[in-house]
């Protein structure tokens, strides 16, 4: 094994064995822009270890720098004590590279978070570049596992979780639902992540008893969803009639609910059956993304050949559009920044999946459809 260039995971114990150079040079006690001379060169050796692809000639002459440079500040019997820990540490480094030349240098560990870290970079480029969503799942329930491992009877929440273990370039909570989400996509190539997303979701809600509705009830429809699909109906009932029970104004129980109904089936007992369920949640006055439903319930009517009701849900739909339009075009006036695209009536209103209508390149539901579905709230 040979040095080589290229960058492999952070190494936090190589670059832990800094500190004690660090702590020598801040006794020194000197003036803040001399110490800044000292701190930079410190600096970029840690910049050059902390993910490995470095080269001992380098290193070596950022050491000689850095004790020529202490010994010009303070003098060489003053910076003793730096010089000192510059040595210990260039002992380490030399037993180090002999075990990198004789091919015995042990992995690097990686602390569990660190872990999950790596795996979820690897899921979404699986995801996104690849193409492979099977790959991708895989590497999420890795994750998954090792974030089950730092779970505790504290952590109620993804929210709790982030708060002892922050989130570095991905959400928690962000790649558990598009786990979620992806499984499903998974399980039609490959049966069996259909019960690992069953599992997922069920393990999921009883980690997490306190997480925010949005979530909890995502993950519902998913465990409801999954059961379905596996023919065991009554208790995808049972699921979806609790989440309803839970959370009477959230749109998405009921839609949920009502889609195994109309869209898979064909019957007018079937079609009867989604229209009472989502008649239900409109009965709601403080309903929580009504427009959801009325767009639901006016497909129902179409495929149902039911013209007059299809009418009168298209008569409401009209009406909720109005208001957030005026709503958007209100907010994006008040911007210093360039105006964003707003929808014109001749536009339609992005699915969820879709690019949104503002132009961020992210999926409408992660971006302004919360915001916009809400304003549908009757008063």
């Amino acid at each position: 094994m040979t040095p080589t260039n290229i960058p492999g995971p952070y190494d936090q114990a190589r670059v832990t064995r800094l500190k004690p150079i660090s702590a020598a040079v801040e006794q020194l006690g000197l003036p803040g822009n001399r110490k800044r001379k000292l701190r930079g060169i410190l600096n970029a050796l840690e910049v050059q270890i902390e993910d490995g692809g470095d080269s001992p000639e380098v290193n070596d002459l950022l050491l000689k720098a850095l004790r020529e440079s202490a010994v010009h500040q303070v003098g060489k019997e003053k910076a003793r004590a730096v010089i000192n820990a510059i040595d210990v540490f260039a002992q380490a480094e030399s037993e180090r590279w002999e075990q990198i030349g004789a091919g015995t240098l042990p992995p690097i560990y990686r602390p569990l978070p660190d872990q999950i870290e790596d795996l979820v970079h690897e899921a979404y480029r699986y995801l996104y570049k690849e193409r492979q969503v099977i790959a991708a799942c895989d590497h999420w329930l890795a994750a998954w596992e090792i974030a089950e491992q730092l779970i505790t009877s504290e952590i109620r929440s993804t929210e709790d979780f982030e708060a002892v273990y922050p989130a570095g370039m991905y959400s928690f909570r962000d790649w558990c639902m598009e786990m979620m989400f992806e499984l499903h996509n998974a399980g039609i190539d490959d049966e069996s992540y259909v019960a690992k997303r069953l599992n997922f979701t069920l393990t999921f809600l009883e980690y997490f008893p306190d997480e925010d509705a949005n979530t909890q009830v995502e993950f519902y429809r998913g465990r409801g969803e999954f059961l379905w699909r596996l023919g065991r109906q009554p208790e995808s009932e049972t699921v979806f009639a609790e989440v309803v029970q839970r959370f009477p104004d959230h749109a998405w129980g009921y839609i949920g609910w009502a889609d195994h109904y109309w869209q898979w089936k064909d019957s007018a007992d079937d079609y009867e059956r989604a229209e009472t369920i989502m008649r239900q949640a409109l009965e709601r006055p403080d309903l929580d993304y009504r427009r959801d439903v009325l767009e639901r319930l006016e497909d129902l009517y179409a495929k149902w050949g039911r013209t007059t009701q299809r009418h009168d849900v298209a008569e409401e739909l009209a009406r909720l559009r109005t208001p957030i339009r005026q709503q958007i075009q209100e907010r994006v006036s008040s911007l210093w920044e360039k105006p964003q695209k707003i929808p014109t009536s001749s536009q339609p209103t992005p699915k969820r999946n879709d690019p949104c209508w503002c132009g961020s390149g992210k999926k409408y539901k992660h971006c302004h459809m919360k915001q916009d579905r809400k304003g549908g709230k009757t008063s």
